[in-house]
Parts: C-alpha cells; sequence; structure tokens
C-alpha cells in the first residue's frame, strides 16, 4: 500500500505543502527564491531535515494528507460523474488525478488480497503434493472404472444370457463408460485445445495455461494473482474501444475524456472490491452486504455515465445495458489476457 501510495505521489507531485516563505537560493535548481515555491522547479522553499518529517513525508506519500484525498474520496463516492467531469473541465489542483488514484488503488487491493488469502509461492511445493495424492487418486479411480468395464462386458459375452439380462447390462456399460469419461474430463478438455489441427494461437496458448493450472493449481492462482496486479493498466485499453462505441463519431468527447472516466471508474470498483475483501475477512460479508454492494456498484456506473456526459435520464438509460455488456467483455479480455501470459 505504501508503495501505491508513494507511486501515485510522483505521478502527481504535491500542492501547496510548503511550511514557510524563502527569501534565498532553491536547494534544488539554485534559482532565487522568493515565496513558498521556487519559480523556477516548483520545490517547496522551506524542506524539513527532522526525524519528524520522514512521518511527514510518509504521509503525504501514501495518502496525500494535504486534504486532496479527503475531497477527492467523497467526490468519487457519492458525485463521480461530477468529479469526472470538472476534472476533465479543468478543476485538477484540488482533487487526486485518476491515474494517481488507480495506482493508489491497485496496489491496495493487492496488498489486501495478499493478506486475506492464503496463496503464493510458499505454498507451491504444498500445491504439488497435494496434486500429486489427487492425480494417485483419480489414476485409482480410472482403474475402477476401467475394471468395471471390462467386468460388464464380460458378462455380455456370455453365451446364454436373456434379451431382459442383456438390456440391463448394457445400460450399465453405458453408465460406466460415461462415468470414465467424466474422470478424464481435464485432460480432454486439454487436448481439444491443443489436439491435432490446432499447433499454434490463442487455443494453444490457453491449452498449456489450462494443462498448468491442472498440475499445480495453488501456483496457478498465484501467478493470476501477480499478473493482476502487473497489468491492472491493461483493463484502461481494453475498455477505451467499447465506451467510444457508446459516442461513436461524436465530437463532443474526445478519447482523453474516455479515458478520465474509465481510469476514475476502475479505481473506485478496486477500491470497492478491497472494501468487500475486508468484510469478508472479518466474516461481516452476508448476502445482503454482497447485494448492497453490487447495487451500489451498479447505481455508481449509472450516476458516474450520466452526470460526467451529461445525458438525460433516457439517453443514459438507452445506453447503460451495453454500458455493463462492455464492462464485462472487458473483464473477460483482461483476464483471457492475464491467463494467455502466463
Amino acid at each position: 500500500m505504501i508503495t501505491g501510495g508513494m507511486m501515485a505521489r510522483a505521478v502527481e507531485p504535491g500542492h501547496g505543502e510548503a511550511q514557510g516563505e524563502g527569501h534565498s537560493a532553491c536547494l534544488n535548481c539554485g534559482a532565487n527564491v522568493d515565496g513558498h515555491y521556487c519559480a523556477n522547479c516548483g520545490q517547496a522553499a522551506h524542506v524539513h531535515r527532522s526525524f519528524a518529517a520522514i512521518g511527514h513525508d510518509l504521509a503525504h506519500g501514501v495518502l496525500h494528507f494535504e486534504g486532496k484525498i479527503w475531497t477527492t474520496l467523497p467526490e468519487l463516492a457519492l458525485r463521480p460523474g461530477t468529479l469526472t467531469r470538472r476534472y476533465i473541465q479543468g478543476e485538477r489542483a484540488k482533487f487526486v488525478s485518476p491515474f494517481a488514484l488507480f495506482l493508489f488503488s491497485a496496489f491496495l487491493m493487492y496488498a489486501i488480497f495478499s493478506l486475506t488469502s492464503h496463496h503464493g509461492p510458499t505454498d507451491a511445493v504444498q500445491g504439488v503434493k497435494m496434486d500429486a495424492g489427487a492425480q494417485a487418486e483419480l489414476r485409482k479411480e480410472q482403474d475402477k472404472a476401467d475394471a468395471h468395464i471390462r467386468e460388464i462386458e464380460a458378462k455380455l459375452k456370455a453365451p446364454g444370457i436373456s434379451t431382459a439380462r442383456k438390456e440391463a447390462l448394457t445400460e450399465n456399460l453405458t453408465d460406466a463408460q460415461a462415468e470414465r469419461k467424466g474422470l478424464t474430463l481435464a485432460g480432454d478438455l486439454t487436448d481439444s485445445l491443443v489436439g491435432e489441427g490446432v499447433n499454434g494461437g490463442i487455443a494453444k496458448t490457453v491449452g498449456k495455461a489450462v494443462s498448468a493450472a491442472a498440475e499445480n493449481p495453488e501456483f496457478a492462482y498465484y501467478k493470476l494473482k501477480a499478473n493482476a496486479y502487473k497489468f491492472s493498466w491493461s483493463l484502461i485499453l481494453i475498455s477505451l474501444p467499447f465506451l467510444w462505441l457508446l459516442f461513436p463519431f461524436s465530437r463532443r468527447f474526445k478519447m482523453y475524456d474516455h479515458a478520465i472516466y474509465v481510469t476514475y471508474s476502475i479505481a473506485f470498483m478496486s477500491l470497492l472490491f478491497s472494501l468487500s475483501m475486508l468484510l469478508t475477512a472479518v466474516h461481516v460479508t452476508s448476502g445482503l452486504v454482497t447485494l448492497a454492494l453490487l447495487l451500489f456498484a451498479a447505481w455508481h456506473m449509472y450516476r458516474q455515465f450520466k452526470d460526467a456526459y451529461a445525458l438525460s435520464r433516457t439517453g443514459t438509460l438507452l445506453r447503460l445495458p451495453l454500458l455493463y455488456g462492455f464492462a464485462c467483455v472487458s473483464l473477460s479480455l483482461f483476464f483471457t489476457f492475464l491467463v494467455m501470459m502466463g
């Protein structure tokens, strides 16, 4: 979380943090300073060198304690469309930029996800052991199923069996063969993806990923989580073309406007998902709480979409099903991309 805050801080430098006026040379660039900031490079005239200043700088770096985070979060939660429109139209110094907030929310979500789950590289060896035991058990069941099939086939070949007996044995054989196929479903799925006639492309990549996940599900889960954190920015790029399709060839909105909308939206959903994980960790989540979070997420998308693009209620409701659908498609493409990245 601290790393995310510091990176967000690097993306968006502070405003209004000087603690005193300077009337000498800037310690950063050497220019003359008259006021709280250097007019040449923007560095604060007063620079802390006390031990207590470490906590001050850390607080600023993590959560922008000068007030911007507390101005941005209520707007993002309750008036997301207004926040988006105000930022696009130029009110930027008073708010955390969408990309800085996105970075912070992504790191925060990853940190909470790591703390509240029990998966990681150290579990990989245990995962292999468990998987080996499961494979041995599966082979035992397959051997039993094969033996059962051979037994039924031998009975069918016996001379002098009645028609009714033959029909009953045939039905039992069909059931046994179906059970045997069910035991090899995962292998059949992988073979169908990388089998004959499919020697490259997406199918082969996904097939290998499925095979690797079947061999070591714990490590595959860890890799998926790590890739989701590293490539979270790609969800913004995936979403932009779909949002453009809601206003094709419109001169009112530029791609920059769509990018600000998408980034603020994803940042909020990441924060909401982090809250959901925390509630689950402390055993607060119930059916009603989950439903409330889902309904709030749906309302948030509606409110941000309507206000950010200054749409009428009718125009919003007509586009809303497409917006929800495009969000699902974007997430599906994002997770497919994560699987392909291995």
